[in-house]
């Protein structure tokens, strides 16, 4: 299955509680049905997940692969994080034009704006194809010929999926890894335009300073409409494409919640490794987030110097930076917790369990005896080779936007489309600010190799015997001979095949030749983390298990609950363990750190914010006051963003965004009393929207109770 498998690590025992988990929709057991009632969940499951039937299901989106959405209007506008939008604000900016900074309100449907490559995806059905694929495999079968079978299978079926609506696209993904596969069927709608975004000091607040953090003050949304064509089907842009007419919209509450009330949220979670060995969180410690922190701050410090520099610069660099800086800041907070919640502790122990189980009866358990040493073995085995390969991944690959562009079509098997890509990655770059990344990252790459088998010979080479050990030179003239550092010159080259004698070009085959040369592995670390996951399953067989994330559609569910420790960040204190924030603390913040960027704000909301006029209906009835950010005991991880937030009767009270940076770990080790779900409030939404943008055409589209 390696050409359509995601790979999931194997699940391990977790008692099921309220809050945790991600749930397959359609799929809810009669147990996890029956916790979501005594929460106070009221929908029937027709009206929370129907195929036959408009159901809330038909308006969640996947945004773009990479984000979560909601639906909130008969004609199509769709809610979602500001920080999912912020790819697309930042095209439409230019320093006359600076939507980042100003924000943007389309007045008119002629107006919305629309965003090359964003589409999203409505989720149609998901059927069960376990048995057909494990049916179709003889008993016989080695592993290798087993695998040939279901993946060849699998694309049979996908095969005959009806495609005879437009947009339609289906894939098949293994579930508890590999013990289940669901095959889903989605239709994807390409023409997304623009309409609504905050100015960035709101959408943005906080910046990397309150990233991960409670309180929060972050109005995180903006607003986009899904167009059709004049029969409501998917269709690629075109002038005479029409809002389109969802089968179903989410209604927007404006009651607000209290502490206790059931929440749910329903979006795309991407992917977490809970059930992974103590020796795999280990290695994830070590190997990637160590890497990740590391090799990112040195890209980040230059960055952020650049931004410095002009307003052009700002715009430019903003996406890369706020995408680079949110899992940089990630890797630190997730070891962090990791540590201090002992987790790897309590993996030991869970595995020391499980083989005093083994021990009872090895006759019928005697397959689980070695799999603790064949795991450290890999782990130890393999420490050189991960960390090396990640070091070189947030190096190169994920490096200087110029020599990462050669690195991936060096590694793309065909050389189509090249105008195309050259058109997309040279839309941002500033040469200078690239040149001063790439020699950054080529010096601390060799600074931090942990063999000589990671060495970049021939740059090593060439740097050591033409200039003298001094890599700096090097870079310099490596960007004034190439062609790949001349943008203008790039848009007359029609195939990367042509651009082989530049240098540019040679370099990256020596970068490329260090990744490949340790490209195995000691060993199949896979299988073991399986192994042991089925016996710590078999081990807990009264347990229910939810799968891991996959990036397929997924229900939460828990309380609006305060956090009752203290959290680790700035703030009011009476805000810090309190479910709601207000906008006293979002001026505190601004007025008591004026030198701090992440809480600066334009002129029109400050004096908007500090006069505090509000529309009544935005202000929550218990605190007087409008709410921001709330919290939720509900799931969360990345591809949440953007996720509704709903109430017992699926109404929309917020737009999930964040984490807290005590349950960092989530990914690998939900924390039942940590763990908690930030979302913008969406009253706090409507009110930016209404009061101070006026966005009364906007606001009139909304079902609001």
């Amino acid at each position: 299955m390696k050409k359509i498998v995601l790979l999931l690590f194997a699940l391990l025992s977790l008692t099921v509680r309220a809050d945790e988990g991600m749930w397959v929709m359609g799929n809810l057991s009669a147990k996890t049905d029956s916790i979501l009632r005594s929460l106070g969940f009221e929908m029937t499951p027709e009206e929370l997940y129907s195929t036959e039937h408009p159901s809330l299901n038909d308006a969640i989106v996947q945004l773009g692969g990479f984000c979560s959405g909601v639906v909130v209007s008969p004609d199509g506008l769709m809610f979602t994080n500001h920080h999912c939008g912020f790819d697309a604000i930042q095209d439409h900016s230019t320093p006359k034009s600076d939507y980042l900074k100003n924000g943007f309100f389309a007045k008119t449907f002629a107006e919305e704006l629309p965003n090359e490559d964003l589409y999203v995806l409505f989720h149609i059905k998901t059927i069960d194809v376990t048995d057909v694929l494990f049916g179709a495999v003889p008993a016989d079968a080695t592993a290798g010929q087993a695998d040939s079978i279901i993946d060849v299978t699998a694309m049979k079926l996908i095969q005959m999926v009806d495609y005879s609506a437009k947009g339609i696209q289906s894939e098949i993904t293994p579930f508890y890894k590999g013990s289940r596969f669901m095959l889903s069927v989605y239709q994807r709608y390409d023409d997304v335009r623009l309409v609504y975004a905050p100015p960035q000091c709101l959408g943005k607040y906080g910046g990397d300073t309150d990233n991960w953090m409670w309180p929060r003050q972050t109005c995180d949304f903006s607003v986009f409409r899904i167009y059709a064509d004049k029969d409501n089907n998917p269709a690629e842009y075109s002038k005479d494409n029409v809002p389109y007419h969802p089968r179903k919209y989410a209604h927007v509450s404006t009651q607000g919640y209290s502490e206790g009330s059931f929440a749910m949220t329903i979006g795309y979670p991407g992917s977490t490794d809970r059930y992974l060995s103590s020796y795999g969180i280990e290695s994830t410690m070590r190997t990637v987030n160590d890497v990740r922190y590391q090799v990112r701050g040195v890209k980040l410090a230059i960055l952020g110097e650049a931004m410095k520099q002009s307003d052009a610069l700002r715009i430019m660099y903003a996406s890369k930076y706020a995408s680079s800086s949110n899992y940089w800041k990630f890797s630190l907070g997730q070891n962090t917790a990791l540590d201090n919640l002992k987790v790897i502790d309590e993996k030991q122990q869970l595995e020391k369990e499980l083989m005093q189980w083994v021990a009872e009866d090895t006759l019928a358990r005697g397959r689980y005896l070695g799999v603790l040493d064949s795991l450290q073995h890999f782990y130890t085995d393999n420490y050189e080779t991960l960390y090396g390969r990640n070091l070189w991944i947030e190096s190169f690959y994920n490096g200087s936007d110029i020599f990462s562009f050669v690195v991936k079509n060096l590694m793309r098997s065909r050389d189509d489309d090249f105008q195309e890509r050259v058109a997309k990655q040279y839309r941002d770059i500033d040469v200078a600010t690239d040149k001063k990344v790439f020699l950054a990252l080529l010096q601390n790459y060799l600074q931090h190799i942990p063999s000589e088998r990671f060495r970049l010979k021939e740059i090593t080479q060439t740097v050591d015997s033409l200039y003298q050990g001094n890599y700096a030179r090097y870079a310099d003239d490596l960007y004034a001979r190439s062609i790949f550092a001349r943008p203008d010159d790039m848009k007359q080259v029609h195939t990367f095949d042509e651009l082989r004698d530049d240098p540019m070009y040679d370099a990256a085959v020596d970068v490329l030749a260090a990744f490949f040369s340790v490209w195995g592995w000691r060993g199949n670390g896979e299988t073991y983390e399986q192994l042991l996951g089925d016996g710590i399953r078999e081990m807990n067989r009264d347990h229910e298990y939810y799968p891991d994330a996959n990036f397929t559609m997924r229900l939460s569910y828990g309380l609006c609950k305060p956090i009752d420790f203290i959290p680790g960040t700035t703030g009011l204190k009476e805000e810090a363990t309190s479910m709601i924030t207000s906008p006293r603390s979002f001026l505190n913040k601004h007025e008591q750190n004026p030198e701090n960027y992440d809480y600066q704000l334009i002129d029109p909301v400050y004096k908007w914010m500090k006069k505090g006029k509000f529309s009544p209906q935005y202000i929550d009835r218990q605190t007087g006051q409008l709410p921001l950010c709330f919290l939720t005991t509900n799931d969360i991880t990345g591809g949440n963003s953007g996720s509704g937030m709903f109430d017992g009767k699926g109404r929309l009270i917020g737009l999930a965004f964040d984490g807290n940076w005590e349950a960092m770990s989530g990914d690998l080790k939900f924390d039942n009393a940590l763990q908690r779900c930030i979302g913008v409030d969406i009253r706090w939404v409507l009110s930016v929207m209404d009061d101070y943008s006026h966005a009364k055409r906007l606001l009139k589209e909304l079902t609001l109770e």
